[in-house]
């Protein structure tokens, strides 16, 4: 198993920027980046999953009172862990379970890393 704890995430309407016809990561998003990778390389200094398969566990304590849809958050949290190196691609997650955490100063993710467990087989019966 890995924990990290890592800072708040964007969401994603303020980790993209749009200019004409192309779409970047912003200014605020590039930050987030370098703040995973830095928290990252001080918590576990050597994490490389591999190309493991994982069940990730994400609990997001939020700033403040503010309404969020928890998902929002997830792309710039699993693109920078991507870019941080802990795994080759976040595809690599057969089971992600976001959870709401209380209101802490400045927000924070807490992140834990297991192997995942059996997926649904192919033909498996799909309940009505």
């Amino acid at each position: 198993m890995i924990e990290l704890i890592l800072p708040w995430p964007p969401t994603v309407n303020s980790y993209y920027v749009k200019q004409r016809t192309h779409v970047y990561i912003s200014p605020k998003g590039k930050n987030f980046r370098d703040d995973v990778q830095q928290a990252i390389i001080q918590q576990i200094p050597d994490v490389a999953l591999g190309d493991m398969r994982m069940l990730m566990e994400v609990v997001l304590f939020p700033p403040d009172k503010r309404k969020r849809d928890l998902d929002n958050h997830m792309k710039a949290l699993l693109d920078a862990m991507t870019i941080a190196g802990v795994w080759e691609d976040d595809s690599q997650i057969d089971q992600l379970h976001i959870y709401r955490g209380e209101i802490v100063a400045n927000g924070l993710a807490h992140i834990t890393i297991h192997e995942a467990g059996p997926i649904i087989p192919k033909g498996a019966r799909i309940p009505n």
